[in-house]
């Protein structure tokens, strides 16, 4: 009886061994980036889309915009094709709002930052886009970037919070963005701040667009993520995300602190989990 006892322990033991050590394994190697690499393709996209729409409302009537109907033209990779749908442009009728299309299908050329978009961009104008409190709706319809990668959403709900020479400020929500591509796609949702420099000048290529916010989404393997957004910068001139921390939390994995660089315009970034740094490329 002694001897049963003994072994029923001693399996016992080991049993709790195995587990703990699995455990603890599991927990050390993390090898989970999907999660990183597909927010990173969902957030450097969209972030950019308030500020181009921004540089659209230069062609509205009553905006009130003040920059040059050239930088549209550079942006759009210079070709005009921003069309007037309906509605009141003078804003009177504020159950008429006045709503526009830009369309890139014309303008294949890549842009200032050097990707190529396709597609249309619908905007509606809840007030005149520049006075603090009034709002934007913005639509995607077969948007893509370089021929490869579709961006959808509900809609793209835009709150103007700022608008001086200098800087403008936005808060934007994406509500039920996807991102599609071959064979995959991601589910991304998210409730920004997004600060866009112009640095007092009348040209594109300087401008600066700072994000902070939060996000949640799925990845193409499934998996759930929630994300918070700590001052990510992309310059206007660069296709890329450039600075700036994101701290990206997989279902059942450790948060990895994501780190965009110091500036460089490159595909180069870093993630940070469980004391392990990886390496990643912003595809």
């Amino acid at each position: 009886m002694k001897k049963i006892k003994f072994l029923s322990v001693l399996v016992v033991a080991s049993s709790m061994f195995l587990v703990y050590s699995c455990k603890k394994q599991t927990k050390d190697v993390d090898t989970e980036t999907q999660s990183v690499v597909d927010n990173a393709i969902c957030e450097q996209e969209f972030m950019q889309i308030q500020p181009t729409t921004n540089n659209l409302a230069i062609k509205t009537k009553g905006t009130s915009a003040q920059r040059l109907i050239q930088d549209l033209q550079l942006a759009s990779g210079g070709c005009d094709s921003l069309k007037y749908l309906s509605g009141d442009t003078t804003y009177v009728s504020l159950s008429n709002p006045p709503t526009y299309e830009f369309d890139y299908g014309t303008c294949p050329a890549a842009i200032v930052d050097g990707v190529v978009r396709t597609g249309k961009i619908w905007i509606r104008y809840l007030g005149r886009p520049n006075m603090i409190g009034k709002k934007t709706i913005i639509k995607l319809m077969n948007y893509k970037v370089n021929g490869t990668i579709t961006y959808s959403c509900d809609s793209i709900v835009v709150t103007t919070v700022a608008n001086s020479v200098g800087t403008k400020q936005w808060n934007v929500q994406i509500i039920n963005g996807v991102c599609t591509g071959s064979g995959w796609n991601i589910k991304y949702s998210s409730n920004k701040d997004i600060t866009l420099s112009t640095n007092s000048t009348l040209v594109l290529n300087d401008d600066v667009v700072t994000v902070t916010g939060s996000a949640n989404g799925t990845n193409r393997d499934g998996r759930d993520f929630t994300v918070t957004i700590s001052g990510i910068t992309k310059p206007a001139n660069c296709k890329h995300i450039t600075a700036g921390k994101v701290d990206v939390t997989p279902k059942d994995f450790s948060t990895r602190t994501v780190d965009f660089g110091n500036g460089n315009c490159d595909d180069d970034a870093t993630f940070t989990v469980n004391g392990q740094t990886i390496a990643f490329k912003l595809k």
